[in-house]
């Protein structure tokens, strides 16, 4: 068990949370006529996005339904229809995955890891870099995401699935090829900063209805093909996109002000607009799933089994969910005696101990015949018997392109 922090985090106490979540967010899931109204309108609103971008009905459907994971020859009556499949779908991969559960300081640097991945590092990804086939990832604390259309997301779990067979455009042939890829699903929290107007209208809906929202909001669903090394059109069409997607949300925005809606309000008192992170191409869930698989494998991560007892056991049968929890810590580093350091400085006069010098290589391993990113570091500086701080990770890390 981990030792409690000033924050108040313990890996009990997490796991805990994160088990109650993943039940509750299930539940809703499968019974909750709202949960299939909502998911029909992103649905919608996807559609609306691909569409115009390339201009064709046919077309805009083809790469919503492919980049669901779906094949193209799923043709749902209506959009309800299809958000009901997606969202029983979802249900049924959130109760079965591997449950991690992540500590404050290592979602710091698993941030500061994904901000140095580029788009060429996601095509290093493989099937065989996944701790597991279906996995859900419970966060300490929402991470403020702006989206490729400009909006603000409290990101709060991540699940994945993988391999699945994507169904991809072949130009040669002029059909569609299967091709491994990994399944990501982003939700945000309920509770987080972000409220916007829409989304406290839903909140009310949902209560008036006997279906309360959970605490985990299944939000963007997206399929990315693995071992795919992007042509130059692929570059850019996903520029073209991105750049689309921003129009886009731009438009929705203006809309919804004109219709009375803020959608801008935040109600954390922590929050500073520009403090979030840029997702400038839509990729971000990818890159902070990306490093923090390749973080644990490289044992930067300590990874334990929480306690699983009888309330746990309980609290998981209730989606037929596993009840095990797997913490992801940062590993402790060698203790250091308070001596100068590398520069000469002298850490009896710090108070604290922080997160520095993580940088990123793409390592060629000649058994294997292909390169992976490697992450040196991080390491800790300060006294060893001095508390750790967060938060200073992501100012710490250098960005080294190959």
């Amino acid at each position: 068990m981990a030792r409690k922090s000033k924050k108040g985090w313990t890996a009990a106490g997490a796991a805990r949370t994160a088990r109650e979540y993943r039940v509750a967010t299930t539940e809703f899931l499968r019974r909750a006529p709202i949960a299939r109204m909502d998911r029909a309108q992103r649905l919608l609103d996807a559609f609306q996005l691909h569409q115009a971008h390339v201009g064709h009905d046919e077309a805009a459907a083809l790469m919503l339904i492919t980049g669901l994971g779906y094949s193209e020859d799923w043709h749902p009556e209506h959009w309800y229809a299809a958000g009901e499949q997606v969202v029983d779908d979802e249900a049924a991969d959130l109760a079965g995955a591997d449950l991690y559960i992540l500590s404050p300081q290592m979602l710091d640097v698993v941030a500061a890891a994904a901000a140095s991945l580029t788009f060429d590092d996601l095509s290093l990804l493989r099937a065989d870099d996944l701790p597991s086939r279906s996995g859900l990832l419970v966060l300490p604390r929402p991470l403020l995401v702006k989206t490729v259309n400009g909006d603000v997301s409290d990101d709060r779990a991540f699940l994945w699935r993988g391999p699945v067979s994507m169904r991809m455009a072949d130009p040669s042939s002029g059909g569609f090829v299967s091709h491994p890829a990994v399944k990501i699903s982003t939700y945000f929290d309920r509770d987080g900063p972000v409220q916007v107007d829409s989304f406290r209208q839903l909140l009310a809906q949902a209560r008036t209805e006997g279906t309360p929202l959970p605490p985990l909001m299944l939000d963007g669903i997206q399929c990315f093909p693995l071992e795919f090394e992007p042509s130059n059109i692929h570059r850019k069409n996903l520029e073209a996109w991105a750049t689309g997607a921003r129009t886009v949300g731009a438009s929705q925005r203006e809309l919804l002000a004109d219709q009375g809606y803020d959608s801008e309000v935040v109600v954390s008192g922590d929050y500073v607009s520009g403090d979030e992170i840029d997702d400038v191409d839509g990729r971000f869930m990818l890159r902070f799933m990306y490093a923090f698989w390749r973080l644990c494998e490289q044992q930067i991560a300590q990874i334990t089994e929480a306690d699983v007892n009888h309330s746990a056991r309980v609290t998981a049968a209730r989606v037929q969910a596993p009840p095990e929890v797997r913490v992801v810590e940062l590993r402790p580093s060698r203790d250091r005696s308070p001596a100068p350091d590398e520069d000469g400085e002298n850490l009896d006069r710090w108070n604290h101990r922080w997160i520095v010098r993580m940088h990123k290589v793409r390592q060629w391993y000649p058994s294997e015949q292909r390169h992976k990113v490697i992450y040196r570091g991080p390491y800790l500086k300060g006294p060893a018997d001095k508390p750790l701080i967060g938060g200073e990770v992501v100012r710490g890390v250098t960005r080294q392109h190959s």
